[in-house]
C-alpha cells in the first residue's frame, strides 16, 4: 500500500512537472520573433519601343514566391506565414540591362513601379520625378512606415514599371525590378 502511495505521489509530481513545462515552452515559442529581409523580386521586365516623345510605357511580370517556406527556412521551421505581424517596403531598385546613350532613364520624365499579389489585388504604388541625365539605376522612394503585411499572405506577385517619356525610346528596353522587404514574425 505505501509503495502504491509513493508511486501515486511521484506521478502525480511528474505530470504536474510535465505540465508546467509545456505550459513553458508555450510561453517561450510566444517570445520568438524575428526580423527578416526578403527579397521577393528580382525580375526583368521589358518596356517596348515608343516612338512617343510624349506619353508613356511600361510592362509587367508575374512573380511566384512562397514566402511560407522563406519564413521557415530562417526560423529553424518554427515560425510561417501565418506568424508575420508586420511587412514594411525597405527598398525598390529598377536597373536598366541595356541601356544606351539614347535609351535609358533619361527618356522619362517619372518612373513609376507597383506591385500586388493575390490576396490583395490593389497596386501598392511608387513613383519619383526623374531627371533629364544619363541614368541607368533609379532607387524608387520607399515609405518604411507603410504597412504591407496584407500583402505578404499571397504567393503570386505581379510587378509593373514603367514610366512618362520625356522622348522616345528607339529598343526594347530591358528593366530589372528588385524589391526587399522586411518582415517580423512572431510566435
Amino acid at each position: 500500500m505505501k509503495k502504491s502511495k509513493i508511486l501515486f505521489a511521484s506521478a502525480l509530481v511528474m505530470s504536474c512537472l510535465g505540465a508546467a513545462y509545456l505550459q513553458s515552452c508555450n510561453k517561450i515559442a510566444s517570445l520568438v520573433q524575428y526580423d527578416l529581409s526578403m527579397q521577393t523580386a528580382s525580375t526583368e521586365i521589358v518596356l517596348p519601343p515608343s516612338a512617343l516623345t510624349v506619353g508613356s510605357a511600361s510592362g509587367s511580370q508575374v512573380v511566384n514566391y512562397n514566402i511560407d517556406s522563406f519564413i521557415k527556412a530562417n526560423t529553424a521551421n518554427v515560425l510561417g506565414i501565418n506568424n508575420i505581424t508586420s511587412a514594411k517596403l525597405t527598398s525598390c531598385k529598377l536597373t536598366l540591362l541595356n541601356a544606351t546613350t539614347t535609351n535609358n532613364f533619361a527618356n522619362f520624365s517619372a518612373a513609376s513601379g507597383s506591385f500586388y499579389s493575390n490576396t490583395n489585388t490593389t497596386p501598392y504604388s511608387l513613383s519619383l520625378t526623374n531627371p533629364d541625365t544619363y541614368s541607368t539605376v533609379l532607387d524608387m522612394p520607399v515609405d518604411p512606415n507603410v504597412e504591407l503585411k496584407g500583402y505578404l499572405t499571397g504567393s503570386n506577385f505581379t510587378y509593373t514599371v514603367g514610366g512618362t517619356l520625356r522622348r522616345a525610346t528607339t529598343d526594347s528596353i530591358r528593366c530589372k525590378i528588385e524589391v526587399t522587404y522586411s518582415v517580423h514574425v512572431q510566435g
